[in-house]
């Protein structure tokens, strides 16, 4: 997450100083709300024997693992202030948002909701570092959280079967593997077509380049969205889905 939000600072032409900031800021909020994640599922992930987690197989304490969680977020507002109160405003907003899905959203039926409000809010910070502060245009914003969308879907899968031996009944869960693996194709082509489509700079080469590139990425990831143990490699693909639409809106703007 912290490559695509320095790509998309470097298109957008932040100053060196404020795309270093932007990005120490961006990967202490994602250590913050990861590790917050092994600390509130400690138990839970010791019941299904997640060997995966260090802290549920005893490599790192759990003590250890919390003290670093806050320690981040302290770290990620320190840094997102030096860039201003906008800023600042949208950090807290990122940390809420993050752990509300640890704290039991992820839980629910809601579950998608952090992951599209959150995806939404990284091109908004990005603008905002700029002097002066701007806000992206409309169809980022709706390209970002459409992706966060399909980026839930594909991280939750190769967890459904543990998700449901400890109570967790998420979006994923509810609407199961097959209404999942469609939700992750959609989600990464109807992100990059809105991209090829808005971007008025983006070469019409490129635009198909990329655009095929996610429709491969995404067809990819939805077949192993529907095997019987989902493999972790569905959300990297995704993730690579988004990198190249990042790209995409490199040389668009």
């Amino acid at each position: 997450m912290t490559v695509l939000v320095l790509l998309f600072g470097i298109g957008s032409s932040l100053p060196i100083t404020t795309l270093a900031l932007v990005g120490i800021s961006v990967i202490a909020q994602q250590f913050s709300v990861g590790l917050s994640n092994d600390w509130l599922d400690y138990e839970r992930d010791k019941q299904v024997g997640r060997r995966d987690k260090p802290a549920a197989i005893g490599e790192v304490p759990i003590n250890a693992v919390r003290n670093s969680s806050l320690a981040s977020a302290a770290i990620a507002l320190v840094v997102a202030g030096s860039l201003g109160w906008e800023t600042t405003l949208l950090m807290i907003l990122m940390l809420m948002v993050g752990w509300s899905y640890n704290l039991g959203a992820k839980a629910t039926g809601f579950s998608a909701l952090p992951y599209v409000v959150g995806f939404g809010i990284l091109p908004i910070y990005v603008t905002l570092s700029l002097d002066p502060p701007q806000g992206p245009t409309w169809w980022i914003v709706i390209a970002a959280s459409v992706l966060g969308l399909g980026a839930h879907f594909a991280n939750a899968l190769p967890d459904l079967l543990d998700d449901k031996r400890t109570g967790i009944n998420a979006l994923p869960h509810i609407l199961g593997q097959r209404g999942s693996a469609v939700i992750i194709a959609i989600s990464a082509v109807s992100a990059s077509l809105l991209i090829v489509t808005q971007s008025t700079n983006l070469n019409a080469t490129w635009a198909l380049v990329g655009f095929v590139a996610t429709v491969g990425l995404s067809v990819i990831a939805s077949y192993l969205a529907l095997q019987s143990r989902p493999p972790k490699l569905v959300f990297h693909l995704l993730i690579a889905a988004s990198f190249v639409n990042v790209i995409l809106l490199m040389l668009g703007q």
